[in-house]
């Protein structure tokens, strides 16, 4: 291993017209070990120490007589890159340059180079040294004759200020040099924060405390149509965008800043004049619980609100698909005793034309007073072959029946109708009674082979917003499942009749529907994913799975309300849906993260 490069030595520079005074510097300076007289000085400078613990600082001296070769020495010394420490510098020095002309060409070479202006006279004072050079700390004054401790302090004062300068300035390029790394860092950070954020396919917007918008990214823009540079430093409640309910997206954003996570889903109008669904969750950004903005992210649902439009559609069509064949009987036999019904009023008003026409031949003779006895018996023979007497009584109890075939026929298509129509998407006042019994003469064929129905239903049942179509299909499911429960107890209703129970009635905050069946209850192990998507017990082609998820999504999303169940083992299982009448507002504007579902057990 290579010894470690000495230091260089100080480099000391001294300007002066007198050679003795060169001499003496080289006498108080030239010595290159330590001698009483530097350590005394340095002892004297740096306080009470011992003088084994101080050593001398070796310089390299340099003389110029004239100010013209000081600046000469010191602009070659700078080229060459070894500058000097300091210099001493005489006042008088003719013919040349004075001491402060020569101090003043030298600076403008070097000008960190320290000065001690050397003088035994007085003709310029400090202020004049002062307004000429300046006032700064590179500059001291040394009185003729000196004494070789104040220059032995001087000299150590000048050399560790030096050094200390140098390393403060190496110091500080290091410091430069890290902050500029770092700074470079920090912006390849934030680049890659940004194309990280820009990668989202969801909308980010943050905001400061007052929910002024600091954040808007690239998917902000495309679906909210605003740009960045239209939106940065506006209030987010405020921004130009066409809300649906603009009250409710204020106070939503408002009274987030308030809670820990907030959910709100809503509809804008876009410039097509497209409705557009998005769902919005506000996360506080916190500091000392202190709320300094909020985070927003949002996600277009328009799409997956139209296929589960379109799914809960096809459900519905799935149910109709599957109780096809039941509703095509119960249609038949009413068609059928109206036909037979049909059949027997034709040929009975055949026969009884003749009779007719008898009638009204007797009734132009009567009126003639020429009546024929021949004419009167005919028509008593007609009389009893036609046995009018049974018929005065058929032909009106046909009719009767027939009438009541068409009524039948005509509650189940309307029923159907009513089950596979679209529905609205706006909550309208809804008679939870007529959709039970909706929902009970759909289903007749899955159940009145299997099951009786006990249907009470609260008189007057009033007050309740929601969607129709939706309510009529859940409780369409909840029936059918109750029949299909039941069949698979009974064997197809080979060993007996179940029971399905449909309740309704009101409180004062909710309607309450309770449907229960006996088909022995829902099996313990199953009981807590009977509302997930697509999971069913049925035989392949029996269902899909969708039946009680759909329901559940109905009941507790889009009306808040809650579907349980309570199961009695071996006995059955008994659905209650609470629908509330009015939805409460912190609800309508933001909805929780998970629906509120119970099993009770």
């Amino acid at each position: 291993m290579l010894p470690p490069t000495p230091a260089p030595r100080p480099r000391i520079l001294i300007v002066d017209d007198n050679v003795a005074i060169h001499e003496d510097f080289q006498k108080i300076l030239g010595a290159r070990k330590s001698n009483t007289e530097l350590t005394t000085a340095a002892s004297a400078f740096f306080g009470e120490k011992s003088p084994e613990s101080i050593e001398t600082v070796e310089v390299e001296l340099d003389s110029a007589f004239q100010g013209a070769d000081g600046l000469r020495l010191v602009s070659e010394a700078v080229t060459a890159g070894r500058p000097y420490v300091m210099a001493f510098v005489d006042m008088r020095m003719p013919p040349g340059w004075d001491g402060l002309t020569t101090i003043e060409k030298m600076w403008e070479v070097d000008p960190d180079l320290q000065v001690v202006i050397c003088s035994a006279h007085s003709d310029n004072t400090w202020n004049d040294i002062a307004k000429r050079l300046g006032k700064c700390d590179r500059l001291l004054i040394l009185k003729k004759p000196f004494d070789n401790a104040e220059v032995l302090q001087m000299v150590m004062a000048l050399v560790e200020k030096h050094r200390l300068a140098g390393a403060v300035a190496v110091r500080q390029e290091e410091l430069k040099h890290l902050v500029a790394e770092r700074t470079r860092d920090l912006e390849l950070a934030q680049r890659d924060a940004d194309r990280l954020l820009d990668a989202i396919d969801s909308v980010l917007i943050g905001v400061d405390a007052d929910l002024k918008v600091k954040r808007w990214n690239h998917r902000a823009a495309d679906l909210l149509e605003l740009t960045e540079k239209e939106v940065l430093g506006l209030p987010l409640p405020e921004l130009p965008i066409r809300w649906d309910s603009p009250e409710k997206v204020q106070e939503f954003f408002r009274s987030s800043k308030a809670q820990a996570t907030s959910r709100f889903e809503t509809t804008f109008v876009n410039s097509n004049n497209r409705s557009m669904v998005i769902g919005l969750s506000c996360y506080p950004v916190l500091d000392d619980g202190k709320c300094h903005g909020l985070l927003v992210l949002g996600t277009d649902l328009t799409d997956r609100r139209i296929v589960e439009q379109q799914l809960q559609q096809a459900q519905k069509l799935e149910s109709v698909g599957q109780l096809a064949a039941g509703i095509a009987h119960e249609i038949n036999t009413p068609m059928q005793y109206l036909g037979d019904n049909l059949d027997f009023v034709k040929s009975k008003f055949d026969r009884l034309i003749d009779y007719l026409q008898s009638s009204t031949q007797l009734t132009e003779l009567a009126q003639k007073s020429d009546f024929e006895a021949e004419l009167a018996d005919r028509m008593v023979a007609q009389q009893k072959k036609l046995k009018l007497t049974k018929l005065y009584t058929q032909l009106p109890e046909a009719l009767s029946d027939s009438i009541d075939g068409v009524r039948h026929v005509s509650r189940i298509v309307r029923a159907m109708k009513e089950l596979s129509h679209l529905g609205v998407e706006e909550k309208s006042p809804v008679d939870i009674n007529h959709l039970l019994e909706t929902a009970v003469t759909v289903s007749t064929n899955e159940w009145k082979y299997v099951a009786d129905v006990d249907l009470k239903l609260a008189p007057q049942i009033e007050g309740l917003l929601g969607l129709s179509g939706e309510l009529s299909q859940v409780f369409l499911n909840l029936i059918v499942n109750s029949a299909h429960a039941i069949s698979d107890m009974t064997d197809g209703g080979s060993t007996g009749k179940g029971l399905i129970t449909i309740r309704s009635h009101q409180t004062d905050t909710h309607v309450v529907v309770e449907i229960g069946d006996t088909g022995g209850g829902i099996p313990e192990e199953i009981r807590d994913r009977v509302f997930d998507p697509f999971f069913t017990t049925k035989d392949v082609g029996k269902g899909t799975g969708q039946g009680l998820s759909i329901a559940h999504s109905v009941v507790t999303q889009k009306h808040k309300g809650r579907l349980t169940f309570h199961v009695e083992e071996g006995v059955g299982t008994r659905f209650v849906i609470e629908l509330p009448m009015e939805i409460p507002a912190d609800e309508a504007a933001a909805t929780s993260a998970q629906s509120d579902c119970a099993v009770l057990t």
